[in-house]
């Protein structure tokens, strides 16, 4: 691991972030990285991402990624640009208007080694992949339930591929009861998951006192209640599980479509399981 700074490489990058949830948690390891090389830190993603930001690093310097490329653009002299948007037209743009260089990313990998290993060996080499298994976020207070572990699930993902059956999670919910009977299980959604809630609100299961169902109203009250949460988390590869892998949470994720091995959340407590593993067999 490295112990000493390395030598600024300029004295300003601008790093464009398009993207859900996990592309954004899984680029902060990167933008970790360029604190260390660059003086000034400009961050141009979606507004509703500032939050996250701020709570991971107080360096970077915010734009709304619908509204920030102008005035960036005037930034551009000496400046070096990072984006994962291949887009050759682009590129030139932002030479012509003096930026050093312009680092383009793959958004996508399907292969190779853990994404945000991939991105930072693009300013320095080696990375152990262990260095990216710690907690990423401010730990959350210390828990006051006297040992009691809940559960919470998060069932959806987005995208129906990348979905364990709901049953699974289901089972799994009665078997955390039935081992913890003091315990409670929790259930979020998505706002691309409305399938999965109706018909999770049509099951008797859900009307059980010990199952609640979590709702929020935008992802900084979905963030701050993660951090506070005490016990595990279940989920599939979906943004919510790379949060509360982040966070340090106890984390167990379900793999279906996507490769574990490029896109596993990061975290000290990560637990990660292919898709003919059976939840409730486990927890």
């Amino acid at each position: 691991m490295r112990t000493s700074k390395p030598s600024l490489l300029a004295s300003r990058v601008i790093v464009f972030r398009s993207g859900g949830l996990g592309d954004v948690l899984l680029t902060l390891p990167l933008l970790k990285e360029v604190e260390n090389l660059f003086e000034e830190v400009m961050v141009c993603v979606p507004s509703k991402y500032h939050f996250l930001i701020k709570e991971f690093s107080s360096k970077p310097i915010l734009f709304d990624l619908d509204q920030g490329e102008e005035k960036l653009q005037k930034l551009a002299s000496s400046s070096q640009v990072i984006s994962f948007w291949n887009d050759p037209a682009w590129v030139k743009e932002w030479k012509e208007k003096g930026a050093t260089d312009v680092h383009i990313f793959n958004p996508r990998p399907t292969g190779g080694c853990h994404f945000s290993q991939s991105l930072i060996e693009r300013f320095r080499k080696p990375v152990v992949r262990e260095e990216l298994n710690q907690k990423w976020f401010t730990s959350r207070a210390e828990s006051s339930n006297n040992g009691l572990q809940n559960l919470w699930i998060h069932p959806g993902s987005g995208g129906g591929d990348k979905n364990l059956p709901l049953s699974e999670f289901l089972h799994l919910a009665e078997s955390w009861l039935e081992k913890k009977p003091q315990s409670e299980v929790f259930f979020s959604f998505g706002e691309a998951d409305f399938d999965l809630q109706k018909e999770f609100s049509k099951l008797t299961f859900s009307k059980n006192s010990q199952i609640k169902t979590k709702l929020f109203s935008s992802l900084s009250d979905f963030f701050f209640s993660l951090r506070n949460h005490e016990g595990a988390f279940a989920g599939n590869d979906t943004g919510p599980s790379h949060l509360a892998g982040m966070l340090g949470i106890e984390t167990h994720v379900w793999f279906r479509s996507t490769s574990s091995i490029v896109w596993a959340p990061l975290g000290p407590s990560v637990r990660i399981y292919q898709a003919d593993s059976v939840p409730s067999k486990i927890l």
